[in-house]
């Protein structure tokens, strides 16, 4: 196949013809999770481009979460089972959809303080600058990968005693036991790759596309009780926007 044959064919760049091709075969059942597909050299024989095209398609397919890229020893290109979904417009948060969904989650608290909050997360949670705001870190696993890590401030005044619950549990089931149950709030999506650290907390390479989301939530009194700064893997949940009838 000629690359710029099959780009003009189509309208559109080789590698998206080659991404519906295999994403096809994941549909008809030809490719089955846990499938390891061929090596990056033996696809480009297979569709006659550059290798580099084929690191294009497989690219995209993984930010749909449909392979699982692995380096190391065993490592390749796997076949993935359908990610979970959530809705991003429901209040309660993504662990409490997962759990609905029968999915098993792991959580991990990597770091939970009181601490002087930084000027931006002050502003963001509308207090006076330097005041002391609950800083937890939690890492989210589903089948063992690194899905969500979330990095939330909450105001200590609000929240007394806070870093001495369990806080491997849904955060806004803790909050309704101190009376400040969020019932609404405003997230902010924007695509991003991983920078070192991250990289290595979420276990993916620099091609993979992370999704950062920004949230602040208020309570019944209009209260801001939570601004946090998560980063979602693509490729393990998928987001569903869901607008109400009118």
């Amino acid at each position: 196949m000629d690359e710029q044959q099959g780009s003009s064919a189509l309208n559109q760049p080789i590698y998206l013809n080659i991404a519906d091709q295999i994403r096809t075969e994941i549909k008809t059942g030809d490719l089955l999770p846990g499938d390891r597909l061929p090596a990056e050299s033996k696809l480009a024989t297979r569709f006659g481009v550059a290798r580099m095209t084929i690191r294009h398609a497989l690219e995209m397919l993984q930010f749909e979460g449909l392979i699982d890229r692995r380096r190391g020893r065993g490592g390749g290109t796997f076949i993935m089972n359908e990610p979970p979904e959530i809705e991003l417009t429901r209040v309660e948060g993504i662990l409490p959809q997962l759990r609905e969904q029968h999915i098993s989650v792991e959580s991990t608290v990597l770091n939970s303080e009181l601490q002087s909050a930084p000027a931006h997360v002050s502003q963001a949670l509308e207090l006076k600058a330097g005041a002391q705001v609950f800083n937890i870190v939690r890492m989210r696993r589903i089948n063992g990968i690194p899905a969500l890590l979330e990095n939330s401030y909450f105001p200590a005044v609000l929240f007394p005693g806070l870093l001495e619950v369990d806080l491997t549990k849904s955060l806004y089931e803790l909050l309704e036991n101190f009376s400040h149950r969020p019932i609404s709030k405003i997230e902010e999506i924007i695509t991003s790759r991983a920078n070192i650290a991250e990289k290595q907390l979420m276990g993916v390479n620099h091609s993979l596309l992370l999704l950062r989301i920004t949230r602040t939530a208020r309570d019944e009194s209009r209260a801001v009780v939570e601004y946090s700064e998560d980063l979602l893997r693509s490729d393990c949940i998928r987001i569903q926007v869901k607008t109400p009838e009118r």
